[in-house]
């Protein structure tokens, strides 16, 4: 059987349908299933065993390139096509994913407790290693179990506390987002990142594309001192060119990761701190703790859905009004007080600890 299975163009949304990709390879296990998705996040597919070939698809191209993949699609003559575009999701209220979800149900497919997940490969892990082991983490022991259901290869245990021979948590931080108007202030997160290498003993990654790269360095610059003269052996990682993301216990890695990179160094987090983004739903399918900070946006149709995930918001009338414009210049995200978002790090972060490492000193 040929199945046709054509997702979305932003790289959060075709996460959300991961969903449904498992759904089919569980009803048709023997299926080639071809994935339609925007050229960001096409390599989220590319070692994905249920994944008999992936499409980019970019909807800006021209007319000619469409009546090319049309031809292409055409040619294929597949037995079933199950269109996750906008248009034809159901109307009813809801998380994405349960909206996709009742796509295939409509089809007579079962479709229930399943969330998302990617595919991280050995390459990956291997990468994240390398960037990682001189700082707190060990290599990846291979072949102690596979994730059954999640389809991610076995990691390293994440960090194990603060006390006397504990590794300290890794905790990765998302500052940015595509949108502007989903970015939590610089100063917001940096004064988070104090207090959990001030109560934790965290060490911090900041993450992102290459765009997020001012947002990740505005972070930095809005660190308190760190008292260190020099950073500890193997802490400071310098990019290409030279440049630098190094104070204190933060290393600035936006820009150098794929996207199954990213998802491998989030399998080895304790915490994923992040604004509504990609970032939110890579962690969320790699089932790391994330504390996401919502303002426009509705957490209701996008939030996380881990069991230690937490979502921090104001909560004002106006919110979440999903505009572009806002009479009150998005105050919903623009005030939201450090001490909020703090409050949700200090209770998801200290109960990882506790969780992976018993003996551990977790502030919670």
């Amino acid at each position: 059987m040929r199945i046709l299975l054509i997702s979305l163009s932003n790289i959060g949304d075709v996460i959300l349908t991961t969903p449904v990709l498992e759904a089919l390879a569980r009803r048709w296990p023997a299926a080639a299933i071809t994935v339609i998705a925007g050229p960001r996040a096409a390599p989220l597919f590319e070692r994905d065993p249920r994944v008999a070939a992936v499409i980019p698809y970019d909807k800006t191209a021209p007319v000619i390139e469409k009546l090319r993949l049309l031809w292409r699609l055409y040619r294929v003559r597949f037995d079933r096509v199950v269109n996750l575009r906008h248009g034809v999701l159901p109307r009813a209220g809801g998380h994405r994913v349960a909206q996709h979800l009742a796509v295939i149900r409509r089809m007579g497919i079962p479709a229930d407790g399943i969330e998302p997940s990617l595919v991280v490969g050995p390459e990956d892990e291997r990468a994240v290693d390398q960037w990682l082991s001189p700082l707190i983490l060990p290599s990846p022991r291979w072949g102690e179990g596979t994730d059954e259901g999640n389809h991610t290869t076995p990691s390293p245990p994440r960090g194990e506390g603060t006390g006397e021979g504990k590794r300290p948590p890794l905790v990765a931080i998302a500052p940015g987002a595509r949108s502007h108007l989903k970015r939590w202030p610089a100063a917001g997160f940096a004064a988070v990142c104090d207090a959990m290498i001030q109560e934790f003993g965290a060490q911090i990654v900041l993450v992102g594309d290459a765009d997020d790269r001012p947002i990740a360095e505005a972070v930095i610059a809005a660190l308190r001192p760190s008292p260190r003269s020099s950073p500890p052996t193997g802490e400071r990682m310098t990019g290409e060119g030279g440049e630098s993301g190094m104070r204190g216990r933060v290393v600035n890695l936006t820009g150098r990761t794929t996207l199954r990179q990213l998802a491998a160094l989030f399998r080895r987090a304790s915490l994923v701190l992040t604004n509504d983004s990609a970032c939110l739903h890579l962690a969320g399918a790699v089932r790391t703790p994330v504390v996401a900070v919502f303002g426009p946006t509705d957490p209701v149709k996008y939030g996380p859905r881990g069991p230690r995930d937490a979502v921090v918001r104001l909560g004002q009338v106006c919110s979440p009004c999903e505009q572009a414009l806002s009479p009150y210049g998005h105050e919903c995200l623009q005030t939201l007080p450090a001490r909020d978002v703090l409050a949700a790090v200090r209770t998801v972060l200290g109960a990882t600890v506790l969780s992976l490492s018993p003996m551990g000193r977790g502030n919670g």
